[in-house]
């Protein structure tokens, strides 16, 4: 089996590539705005075609305005997907025709030692819309003419896709199932500018997300897998959230992006700033975290600039947090604590992942049991007789008592809580379902 191609799309703002990408994927991963400039970092999605696998690789509008933000550092970004690529989709505007920009784009395109697909999009009628003369002038040979929006094209697109790559003989078969992937899915999150962008890139050892003093520079998820001493991880980096009634526009959608991320996550790291300590918008991460079923570690980034006091931050979390996650001190910008970080993360999703044997769960039921009053209400008090573990990922128990009625909240978060100490898993969800005669 071969390595999966690379298919690299680019274009100038707004030509549609984000909305392209989605359409050809058959989702709606990248973010897609009528403002131009929505999609800055590189952004990585599956495709398969034809019994073939393929990456498309979604990436910033390649920008020559010298006063745009972050144009500089996603014209970098761009560069270095086109290095990697197989292949290159070099989206245009089919109405509008060339810019300024995609003449600098056919500039750096001619330099590049992969193949270019020019792709003529927004031609929602291409018996009626004549293409500008001037694509044909570009030397990309015949454009591919597409509807994104709309889905005109865009198999004939995918074939030629396949043509081209089965010339350069880089193609991978499907081989009629899913693709195995052991790699555990981690999102990080956190408030804007807390440099959670800064500690993805110290993890993946090499700039794949805009780095930016400017808060809200990240607007996509982004996967990227790193193989390390403890393991594969799959890091999605996220927007920066705030509570969700604040944010409006673009912003809202990356923030819808975010959830999704973590909703994919097994474990997310919440990422903090020492200099501001442990705020109510953290706090509001981390819980939104534990509500999409992650496990969670609070990470206190800028540790080189302020120490924390984590016995303070951890006592702090332990209160105000279900799950008690653990805090840990990292700096993106000097390394440390990334590799503990990185041990903390595998620990909690073999925790998350782990079934615990029904023996050991009914003897620890029996003495949480024996450690505190049972709920009565009346002459009738609550009595559990079994527990079992019957889903993982998050961990999910099922306790059966004699009335599901007298299960009162404080008692139900005592329980939670002793199974949580007993079989350490602080910052891992859990889920318990009493059921009594009558259901849960």
């Amino acid at each position: 089996m071969m390595r999966t191609p690379s298919v690299v799309v680019v274009g100038s703002p707004n030509a549609g590539k984000s909305t392209l990408i989605n359409r050809l994927s058959g989702t709606r991963t990248a973010v897609v705005h009528e403002e131009p400039g929505v999609t800055r970092d590189r952004k990585e999605i599956d495709l398969e075609w034809r019994g073939r696998r393929l990456v498309l690789v979604d990436t910033g509008g390649y920008d020559t305005e010298p006063d745009r933000p972050f144009a500089g550092e996603v014209r970098e970004q761009v560069r270095a997907a086109i290095d990697d690529a197989d292949l290159v989709l070099f989206v245009v505007d089919g109405r509008a025709g060339l810019l300024a920009d995609d003449h600098e784009i056919a500039n750096l395109l001619r330099r590049c030692d992969a193949p270019v697909v020019l792709v003529a999009n927004k031609v929602d009628d291409p018996a009626r819309e004549a293409l500008p003369g001037e694509l044909y002038g570009l030397g990309f040979g015949e454009p591919s003419v597409v509807s994104a929006a709309h889905g005109l094209g865009t198999g004939d697109l995918l074939d030629r896709v396949l043509d081209e790559l089965e010339e350069r003989g880089v193609l991978e078969e499907a081989g009629g199932g899913e693709a195995t992937d052991d790699t555990v899915p981690v999102a990080i999150v956190g408030r804007p500018n807390a440099g959670k962008s800064s500690l993805f890139n110290a993890i993946a050892g090499q700039p794949r997300a805009i780095v930016s003093e400017l808060a809200g520079t990240t607007r996509d998820a982004i996967d990227t897998v790193v193989e390390t001493a403890h393991g594969g991880f799959r890091f999605i980096d996220t927007a920066g959230m705030r509570k969700s009634s604040k944010v409006q526009g673009v912003e809202y959608y990356a923030y819808l992006r975010s959830l999704q991320g973590l909703e994919r996550a097994h474990v997310a790291v919440v990422v903090l700033d020492a200099t501001l300590g442990l705020t109510e918008i953290d706090l509001s991460v981390a819980s939104e975290a534990m509500r999409r079923g992650c496990a969670t570690v609070l990470a206190v980034n800028k540790s080189d600039l302020v120490e924390p006091d984590l016995d303070e931050l951890g006592g702090i979390a332990a209160r105000k947090l279900r799950q008690k996650p653990l805090v840990l001190a990292v700096s993106a910008r000097t390394g440390r604590g990334v590799e503990h970080l990185l041990a903390v993360v595998a620990s909690l999703d073999a925790r998350y992942t782990a079934h615990i044997a029904t023996g050991e769960l009914n003897r620890a039921l029996a003495v949480l049991a024996a450690d505190r009053p049972l709920p009565a209400r009346g002459s009738r008090r609550l009595k559990m007789y079994y527990i079992a573990q019957y889903q993982t990922a998050p961990p999910r128990f099922a306790i059966d008592v004699n009335d599901r009625t007298l299960v009162t909240r404080d008692f139900g978060y005592f329980v939670e809580n002793r199974l949580r100490r007993r079989f350490s898993l602080e910052g891992v969800p859990l889920i318990i379902d009493f059921k009594g005669r009558h259901g849960r």
